[in-house]
């Protein structure tokens, strides 16, 4: 469970990233944020692990509030949440593999991990996270060589390995063409329905949000405006959500009408409060 109550959020330069946000978000369920960019998705995100700090009101992740937490317990709270980032966030000039065993480090002993010693147990389950991803061929080649699709699946694997009850995408999309982005999509629609992973993931695309999303949440100047199902987002919600009409980049498809017809039964899922 995560739980928001009344949380703020306001940066040093008076710029206000969350504005009174209470949200409960189950654990397993499959939650897609969207609204324009400086809406808030980002941060709310990123609050869940502490990157961007709380400055009023309650987080708790999994009975572990992240408002005012120590440092030690910030870094235990991380290690069971993987974060995959819009750039991929990898080594280019090492393996797919080394890449991977990142996700293992805050598993391994101080003194192997200074000297690069892998454990079996962690090179087995690295392997097994590039398998669920379908690249686990590429495990020696280095980073650098591997498409943007191929990147971000690496990104997912190295979340994988850590062994996450929670995962956050930051607009894990937005610099991939439209078959990659849907491959990547159901990656982690996948993962998140096999694995039972919590998963939160920030996209601009309204189509992907309706076609993969258990929940949409809608932010907006840093208020959540909507929290609802796949199947109740129609234009007239996105239009409320983006305070404006719907336009050609708002989807991936190029297609608006494709809205109205690509919403999945399993998308109609669980609901958002009342989840």
């Amino acid at each position: 469970m995560i739980s928001f109550r009344d949380v703020s959020v306001t940066y040093p330069n008076g710029t206000v990233g969350l504005d009174g946000v209470t949200l409960e978000i189950p654990a397993g369920q499959f939650v897609v944020v969207v609204g324009l960019s400086g809406a808030g998705k980002s941060t709310l995100i990123r609050t869940i692990n502490g990157l961007v700090p709380v400055t009023g009101g309650e987080l708790e992740v999994d009975g572990v509030r992240v408002d005012g937490a120590t440092p030690r317990r910030l870094r235990a709270l991380r290690s069971r949440i993987g974060m995959i980032f819009q750039s991929f966030n990898l080594v280019g000039r090492v393996t797919v593999l080394r890449n991977v065993l990142v996700g293992r480090l805050h598993a391994t002993p101080l003194v192997p991990s200074l000297v690069g010693y892998v454990r079996a147990s962690d090179r087995e389950q690295a392997f097994v996270a590039l398998e669920r991803v379908g690249i686990v061929d590429k495990a020696y080649v280095r980073a650098n060589q591997l498409s943007g699709g191929q990147q971000q699946r690496v990104a997912i694997a190295r979340a994988l390995a850590q062994d996450p009850a929670v995962i956050l995408a930051d607009e894990p999309v937005a610099s991939l063409d439209p078959p990659t982005a849907n491959m990547v999509m159901r990656d982690l629609q996948r993962i998140n329905a096999e694995l039972g992973i919590t998963t939160i993931v920030n996209l601009h695309f309204l189509d992907l949000a309706r076609r993969y999303a258990h929940r949409i949440i809608g932010m907006r100047a840093g208020q959540v405006v909507f929290d609802g199902t796949p199947a109740e987002a129609d234009d007239a919600v996105f239009e409320q959500i983006y305070g404006r009409s719907l336009t050609a980049d708002d989807v991936l498809t190029d297609d608006l009408e494709a809205l109205e017809s690509d919403v999945p039964e399993s998308s109609h899922g669980t609901s958002g409060a009342g989840a």
